[in-house]
């Protein structure tokens, strides 16, 4: 019987819980659900992670490849990120191209890592040889909010990514990995932490579920740094300025959560010897 009333007046179904304080899943209006990462998930990557919010699952894994630096940056290197919907993770997917939605993911995706590493550090040998890196940001299962899961696992697995030890031959230019050799961690110039608040008429709801994404009139979508400077927003909630403050404020001091979980979680992953 509730299942119908949802389906059939879902802004009514919604207006039920909030006029109590509380929204669909039991979280109080403003709660968030549960966050959990999982570092190295995926040991053929340089770097990995699986972040799920609620039942909302993303996994992030960092591929290396060896490749030849563009003639106008002789000493940087590539990273090129790619955010997948599968109808795997939910039917409203369809196989074929990607889902518009992934595509738009994906661009967002772009723009929260442009600055995230100095691209310098992925050379081997300048004009000759540089990292590219290659990630692949994959939902698992979709119930909302699976931007900010994509991000997080994003930064958690560049945060883990080690790049093995190489040897450039010099005769021949040919570039291998030095299997003798000390890897290094990559250094992240910052940390993207990602914070989306959705709008219900006068209702803020912070990390919504897939219903409830159905039923918002917009979202705020805030990228923190580890220094607690906005990085990127996007704002379609049509806010007045003083909530949109507070929103602001109570995102700030969300994103400094999930960063202490992300740094706690990866201490307690780092591998005694890099890849």
């Amino acid at each position: 019987m509730a299942e119908d009333f949802q389906e059939a007046q879902p802004h009514e179904y919604l207006r039920l819980f909030l006029r109590d304080n509380v929204r669909p899943d039991n979280r109080a209006i403003t709660g968030f659900r549960d966050v959990r990462i999982h570092c190295n998930t995926v040991k053929s990557a340089l770097g990995s992670a699986m972040v799920c919010y609620g039942n909302t699952r993303v996994i992030a894994g960092v591929k290396g490849k060896f490749a030849t630096p563009h003639i106008d940056t002789p000493s940087r290197g590539y990273i090129v990120p790619n955010l997948s919907l599968p109808p795997l993770c939910n039917s409203k997917y369809r196989p074929g191209p990607p889902d518009p939605r992934a595509t738009v993911m994906s661009h967002k995706l772009v723009e929260v890592l442009s600055g995230v590493l100095d691209l310098e550090e992925l050379c081997i040998s300048a004009r000759r040889a540089v990292w590219a890196l290659y990630m692949d940001v994959v939902c698992i299962n979709d119930d909302g909010n699976v931007f900010d899961a994509a991000v997080l696992a994003a930064s958690a697995a560049l945060y883990n990514t080690y790049l093995p030890a190489t040897h450039v031959h010099e005769e021949t230019g040919f570039v291998s990995v030095d299997e003798e050799g000390e890897g290094r961690r990559i250094h992240l110039q910052y940390i993207p932490v990602p914070v989306s608040i959705a709008v219900f008429e006068e209702s803020l709801l912070p990390d919504p579920t897939e219903f409830e994404e159905d039923v918002v009139s917009g979202t705020l979508s805030v990228c923190w740094d580890d220094s607690c400077k906005i990085r990127n927003i996007w704002n379609s909630s049509g806010l007045t300025d003083d909530k949109l403050a507070a929103a602001l404020e109570y995102s700030s001091k969300r994103s400094s959560v999930l960063l202490s979980i992300l740094r706690r979680v990866s201490s307690q992953h780092q591998p005694s010897s890099p890849p």
